[in-house]
């Protein structure tokens, strides 16, 4: 009878550690998972951002190279894990801490690359503004209204850190069509055309100096704004 009751023990002994393993297995499995799910969560957006790049030609993002390794492991990590649940216990087979630590790297890079391009790509499609110059314009009656909508929209387009899908990407490209709008329709009739063309000049790269006629510089010295403006020699 004790012998009987020893062996019970020993088996029911047997049978919690084995469920206890089975519970502590359970749990690593699912936290392993859920790096996975979260390394995927990292990755998507930045593959969503530069499928909109690459739709407008800005291919300067390397995300093959840098991406590769990682999404060929995650595919990897899922394959193995329906094949055998327990494939992902072995340490050799998945490190955790690696692949956070790899994936926090891709994330870091390909934002700076996505910024870089975004600006590029930004500055050669907007009007080269001059804050300055438009300062000075807004005193202007006439140039009032438009500056202000100038400032507005080009601030918000040099807020935004690059956009981060095809949808957004309209959006900002809207908006600089916008400001090339406003831009173009700094007219007035009480400004002679060859004043508009001076301070659109002189608003942008800097006015050269053949278009700073008798005209203009008496319109200029008129309104207070000669010394704020810039001449080009060439």
């Amino acid at each position: 009878m004790l012998l009987e009751k020893s062996q019970e023990l020993i088996e029911l002994s047997q049978k919690k550690q084995a469920l206890r393993k089975n519970l502590d297995n359970l749990q690593i499995i699912k936290t392993r998972q859920k790096q996975i799910t979260e390394a995927i969560a990292t990755i998507q957006p930045l593959v969503e951002a530069l499928k909109a790049f690459r739709q407008r030609g800005i291919n300067n993002v390397d995300l093959v190279q840098k991406a590769e390794p990682i999404l060929n492991f995650i595919l990897n990590a899922e394959d193995n894990l329906q094949k055998n649940s327990e494939w992902i216990l072995d340490n050799k087979n998945f490190k955790g801490n690696i692949l956070k630590s790899q994936v926090e790297n891709l994330k870091t890079t390909l934002e700076q690359q996505l910024s870089e391009a975004w600006k590029s790509y930004r500055d050669q499609q907007m009007p080269s503004t001059n804050n300055e110059i438009l300062n000075l314009l807004a005193k202007v009656e006439a140039f009032k209204q438009t500056v202000r909508q100038i400032q507005i929209i080009d601030g918000e387009i040099k807020n935004v850190i690059y956009p981060k899908n095809n949808a957004e990407f309209a959006v900002w490209e809207r908006k600089i069509e916008q400001l090339k709008y406003y831009w173009n329709s700094l007219s007035s009739d009480e400004v002679p055309e060859a004043v508009l063309h001076f301070l659109r000049a002189a608003a942008n790269q800097g006015a050269p100096l053949n278009l700073l006629t008798p005209e203009v510089q008496d319109w200029i010295n008129q309104h207070g704004i000669s010394d704020s403006l810039k001449i080009r020699l060439i």
